[in-house]
């Protein structure tokens, strides 16, 4: 429970589609729904959000699943629709992962109001969480100050003794995640909410939607809503029953426990690096190693450099995820290629140019793009908790953005300390 990396999870989720054939368009947002004569949805207008081009795309069968987001797609197709998705916050923290003995967790069920608290160790780290706050979904990552302040409180009845103290400054990162609680819009007010999928589909514009459910079961929901879709369509000649059981994921294919030893006698990579590279990429693991050179003379490693001290991402990563992760951006990398921003907001900061730098190689960015993506990951990186306190932020809020906003001093101040130089 909890000991999966999401971020490499719901990469290879989508590039194991696009191996099977299918079109995966990063950045591109649904703006509306094509309708016929008879009113039934037959195709979306898209919008490439990083070039603003527009398209129509047209097919037999429609199924929103957004996630939390589901009911802001719905309302698009029927802006008078029952709200179908009771978004729930909840709001994490990252210490130290001498916090947390590795392979052992906990969960404290009987916290001072009541709530779950749970201690794993992840990625090296110690997580603790969660909070549960009903409110509006939003994409914003900072966390309201209170709810951190809350969990670190609940945390020191077990964490704290004479000779250690959990402080406010032992927190790496902090952030805040939404949580699709299902809801059936035909059921009555008083019934309640589940955290097991639902599967809608709205007779009158022939639009199938899926919402709720977990990471434990996104196959089981994978399954439930193509069959449905099939089924409903009348596509069963030509396409099914969904075969999600029988595929492995990127990576996974020829996959064994020696892989990681493997790396390092061949790469001279590091235990660290070699394990992380493993559970990152599978088997792909060699290619990721293959497309580096050593960039020190006296560096025994074939892959280079290290990203940042203290973690094992590894330079030749960067260029593998532009051209084989369709990574576009400096955050794409940051919060969802990897998951530094999350394990540690300030090192995100600081690796940050470096990143820019190596993206603006690979993908060919002018002085200027570099710098603009580089400005919108230093911004986003902002946005998630850290050591200091942000005050600012009340419960519930998502404003104070401006708050978090990077000077071109901090600008400066963050290339200069990652070895970057920017005109």
């Amino acid at each position: 429970e909890g000991q999966h990396n999401d971020s490499r999870t719901n990469t290879y989720i989508a590039l194991t589609a696009a191996e099977e054939g299918a079109t995966v368009a990063n950045y591109v947002e649904m703006i509306d729904v094509i309708k016929n004569d008879e009113g039934k949805v037959v195709g979306v207008k898209a919008r490439d959000n990083l070039s603003g081009k527009e398209m129509d795309v047209f097919a037999k069968s429609i199924i929103f699943a957004g996630g939390p987001f589901t009911d802001q797609m719905r309302k698009i197709e029927e802006p008078s629709c029952k709200p179908a998705v009771a978004a729930a916050a909840g709001t994490h923290i990252v210490l130290p992962g001498y916090y947390c003995a590795n392979g052992i967790g906990m969960l404290d069920i009987n916290t001072s109001d009541g709530r779950f608290l749970f201690f794993l160790p992840w990625q090296g780290k110690t997580l603790v969480g969660t909070t549960d706050r009903k409110g509006p979904v939003s994409s914003y990552h900072g966390p309201p100050e209170e709810e951190i302040e809350w969990i670190l409180n609940e945390a020191k009845k077990y964490l704290m003794t004479d000779t250690l103290k959990v402080r406010r400054s032992d927190v790496l990162s902090a952030w805040q995640g939404f949580r699709p609680l299902a809801s059936d819009p035909n059921a009555p007010l008083d019934a309640p909410i589940s955290r097991d999928h639902v599967i809608s589909y709205n007779e009158q514009t022939g639009v199938l939607f899926i919402t709720g459910g977990k990471w434990t079961t996104y196959r089981e929901m994978a399954e439930d809503v193509i069959n449905k879709a099939i089924k409903i369509s009348g596509l069963g000649s030509k396409a099914g029953p969904c075969k999600t059981e029988h595929i492995q994921l990127r990576g996974g294919v020829g996959y064994n426990r020696n892989v990681p030893i493997q790396l390092v006698q061949e790469f001279g990579i590091t235990q660290e690096s070699a394990e992380h590279l493993a559970r990152s990429y599978g088997m792909h693991a060699f290619e990721v190693c293959r497309l580096a050179s050593s960039t020190s003379k006296t560096s025994p490693s074939k892959c280079g450099n290290l990203l940042i001290d203290g973690y094992p991402y590894l330079e030749c990563e960067i260029e593998y995820a532009c051209k084989h992760e369709m990574a576009c951006t400096v955050a794409d990398y940051l919060t969802l290629r990897t998951r530094l921003a999350y394990l540690d907001s300030q090192a995100a900061f600081l690796a940050a140019p470096k990143v820019a730098d190596l993206m603006g190689k690979a993908l060919g960015w002018t002085k200027k793009e570099k710098k603009q993506h580089l400005e919108e990951a230093l911004n986003i990186c902002g946005t998630f908790g850290g050591p200091t306190p942000n005050k600012s932020l009340g419960k519930g809020e998502k404003d104070g953005e401006d708050k978090f906003r990077i000077t071109q001093a901090k600008l400066g101040k963050g290339a200069k300390n990652s070895g970057a130089i920017f005109g």
